[in-house]
This record gives C-alpha cells, structure tokens and sequence, in this order.
C-alpha cells in the first residue's frame, strides 16, 4: 500500500522532469591531426631545450664560483688525501713553501708532522685529474 502511494505522488513529478540528454549541446568534434613524427620532433627540441639550460646553469654556476672563491695565488694546495674511516682523512697540504700533514676529523683538525719536499718527492705523488664522464663513458662502450 506504500509503495503504491508513493508511486501516485512522485509519477506526476517524473513526468514534467527536463530531459537533459536532449538538451545537451553536442560535444565538440576533436580531431587530432597530428601525427607520431610530430610529436618526436617536439620531445627532441624540448629535450635539447633543457639540456641546453643544463649547461648554461653549470656554466653560469663555474663563473660564479671562481669569482666569489679566489683560488689563484696558490698559497694553500692540497696535495693528497686518503681516507682513513668515513669520517677521519688524513691529507699533505702544501703551505706555501712547506709540507704539512694533517689528521682531519668530523670536527677537528690536526697537524700531524712537517714533511721536507725531498719527503714528499720520495711519495712519488702523481696529481691525477679525476677522469671525466666522457672518458669514464668512453671506457665502458669499449668493453
């Protein structure tokens, strides 16, 4: 008996409802013309965008850091390092005209012994530069 009232009070509403699939404009027609090479040709010059910005910031950042950190007169140079533990180097530091080698932890520095040049030439210490991407890359491809 309920559920025939409530279908005598609600069909009356139903029936002047709005359809509102048929008042819908229609969806606009979408076509994408562009192809798959397009698209490739986008992504490379993106990609060539930002690597190029890569650089430029390196570059930028070299720039910048040679001229708010003077290194030219030469005064102090690191000569070697080896590490010890983690935390704990040891490192020959050219001061000036004089060789020191000095104990370095996390938050302390000591001076360990002078060392006289003939010293630090009988080390046979060979500054190598550290090798770049490009050749550390080159080297794999050859193996």
């Amino acid at each position: 008996m309920r559920l025939l009232t409530a279908l005598i009070t609600i069909f009356p509403c139903l029936l002047f409802a709005q359809d509102t699939l048929s008042t819908l404009p229609p969806p606009p027609d979408m076509h994408y013309s562009s192809g798959i090479a397009s698209i490739i040709f986008k992504l490379i010059i993106s990609l060539a965008i930002i690597i190029g910005l890569i650089y430029l910031t390196v570059f930028l950042l070299r720039k910048i850091s040679h001229k708010t950190m003077p290194g030219g007169n030469n005064l102090i140079k690191v000569i070697g390092k080896t590490y010890i533990t983690p935390k704990q180097s040891l490192y020959i530091v050219k001061l000036g005209l004089s060789y020191s080698v000095l104990g370095v932890g996390e938050n302390s520095v000591n001076f360990i012994k002078d060392l006289s040049a003939e010293e630090v030439q009988s080390l046979q210490i060979v500054n190598e530069k550290p090798k770049s991407f490009q050749n550390i890359f080159k080297s794999v491809l050859n193996k």
